[in-house]
């Protein structure tokens, strides 16, 4: 049971001390994207609407992909469609 308890202390306070490193590191920094994802992080989970550098990439070239191919509603669709 002690050694149980002493490892989950010690994972514990590396864990503790992982965090303040990562919120130093943090502090340090202007960069909108990595502070989000520090958040995310540190919180355990990730913030809606959070992305990564490459994940924005994608999801913009994806949604080029589906404008040049006329996959998109028009805000007069929307409107027509939902009683607006």
């Amino acid at each position: 049971m002690e050694t149980t308890i002493g490892t989950s202390t010690k994972m514990h306070e590396t864990l503790i001390s992982l965090r303040k490193r990562a919120s130093e590191l943090a502090s340090q920094s202007e960069d909108e994207f990595l502070l989000a994802d520090i958040v995310a992080m540190l919180s355990g989970k990730k913030l809606p609407c959070t992305y990564s550098k490459e994940e924005f990439a994608n999801v913009l070239n994806e949604a080029d992909d589906d404008f040049r191919a006329g996959r998109f509603v028009t805000q007069d669709e929307l409107r027509a469609k939902y009683d607006l």
